[in-house]
């Protein structure tokens, strides 16, 4: 998956102030992040300024709304630019579209160019013809090209295409600016966030869940033993919808035997990699949920800024939650369940000494997993057999089985030989012990009883 980002690029010298004083015009005033119902980042270069905010990425309508206001207020040039999954980028400046890259898997053939009488003037170090060349480049990653332009403008190649959580992730002495806005009067606004917590608080509080202390919104059940945590968190997403916002719930199944658990990142960013969704967990358990009078759950979307609805989206999608999610992180009560787990969810372990990898030297019924596995393929291939689907035959059964104790071998010899050397055996289960020991000690600072 290529990168999405959105945001705006404005010729300003020192636009934080400026931006402060227009949007008291639009009837904001600046207040606390827990006030906020707008939060901005801005990056400052010398010459121009990269503007983002949280909703950027999901709500192209607002960039391009907040762009043609910062354009006519400080009466300076200002373009957003939106990249789509590194393959190409759309900047917008004064009406006019410029496609930057490959766009022609998204069915843009005629890819429209920038307007001289608006960018020959913003070009500071080289030619207009040079920045048309680049940005008619194909790259394999537009980002390249993207940088490869910047410096013609004037802007810094690291601004350019920054989004909100680029931008503050950003270090190295870089300008930035964190600024959060509400309605002037307005008390504090029930946020998504702070909605989440309420409403699922109440559902999964009851079932051994805890809100853990964190920045973003996890909850965590410790399984009796304390070996093994069931995790689920909120997500935005994208959204396709004007005038909606979107999230989804994800869940997941860590152990403390893993290389390292940390929940005091973004889920999106560091922890999306070991969870599931509803609708993928619906998917590979074949499990049926009713919703058609509630609306679909491969995503939930409510109107913007309208809580009432909001609160009605987190009901119905804990509904699904406790239909479809829980039944199955809930099986994993043990080592070898979670091993099981894991491949209920997509997500089957191989010997390793990273994420949960290293599982299998805590279960003496590690081969059982991999044997039950394969023969599950198994009877689905003779069953398809039996059917007489197309394809399936005698002889590509043959072929699977063989290819069945090639995986078999090629999954169990590692396990066996470190069970099978004694100094090696050792050697693991002290970094096992050191792993529980280390991963406990975090669970408890967030305020878990483990």
């Amino acid at each position: 998956m290529g990168r999405f980002s959105t945001n705006i690029n404005v010729k300003c010298a020192d636009f934080a102030d400026k931006f402060t004083e227009i949007m008291k015009k639009r009837g904001y005033e600046t207040c606390t992040e827990d006030y906020a119902t707008l939060s901005y980042v801005i990056a400052q270069g010398q010459f121009w300024a990269t503007l983002a905010e949280k909703n950027y990425n999901s709500d192209i309508r607002m960039t391009l709304d907040d762009t043609k206001f910062i354009a006519k207020e400080l009466n300076t040039p200002a373009f957003m630019l939106e990249v789509v999954d590194s393959d190409f980028a759309m900047i917008k400046l004064n009406g006019t579209e410029v496609i930057v890259g490959d766009g022609s898997g998204y069915g843009i053939e005629n890819a429209p160019k920038p307007d001289r009488t608006l960018w020959e003037p913003l070009v500071t170090n080289g030619t207009f013809e040079r920045l048309t060349e680049i940005w008619q480049t194909h790259e394999v990653f537009v980002e390249d090209a993207l940088a490869k332009s910047a410096p013609l403008l004037g802007i810094e190649p690291q601004f350019i295409m920054a989004d909100y959580r680029e931008i503050l992730d950003m270090s190295d002495g870089a300008n930035i600016t964190r600024l959060y806005f509400k309605k002037i009067g307005a008390g504090k606004p029930l946020t998504l966030n702070a909605a989440f917590k309420q409403v699922f608080g109440e559902g999964l509080e009851p079932l051994g869940f805890k809100r853990i202390k964190s920045k973003y919104p996890y909850f965590v059940r410790v399984v009796p033993g304390g070996e093994i945590i069931h995790v689920i968190t909120l997500l935005n997403e994208p959204s396709y919808i004007r005038g909606k916002k979107c999230f989804n719930i994800f869940g997941g199944i860590a152990t403390v035997y893993r290389d390292e658990i940390d929940l005091t990142q973004d889920p999106e960013v560091e922890n999306i990699n070991w969870m599931r969704s509803n609708a993928r967990i619906a998917v590979l358990t074949d499990t049926k949920y009713d919703f058609a009078y509630k609306g679909g759950f491969q995503e939930f979307f409510f109107e913007t800024n309208n809580e009432s609805e909001m609160l009605y989206e987190l009901q119905h999608s804990f509904d699904v939650t406790r239909k479809i999610m829980l039944p199955v992180i809930s099986k994993a009560v043990d080592i070898y369940s979670t091993i099981e787990c894991f491949s209920i969810m997509g997500m089957p372990l191989s010997f390793n000494k990273r994420f949960e990898g290293m599982l299998f030297l805590k279960t003496p019924r590690y081969a059982d997993i991999f044997i039950n596995e394969l023969q599950k393929c198994d009877n689905e291939y003779k069953e398809k057999m039996e059917q007489q689907i197309e394809g399936y035959t005698l002889e590509g059964y043959e072929t699977e089985l063989r290819k069945t104790k090639e995986v078999l071998q090629r999954e169990v010899s590692p396990i066996d030989e470190v069970f099978a050397n004694p100094d090696l055996l050792a050697e693991n289960m002290a970094e096992l012990e050191r792993r529980k020991t280390f991963n406990t000690e975090t669970l408890r600072s967030y305020g878990l009883d483990i």
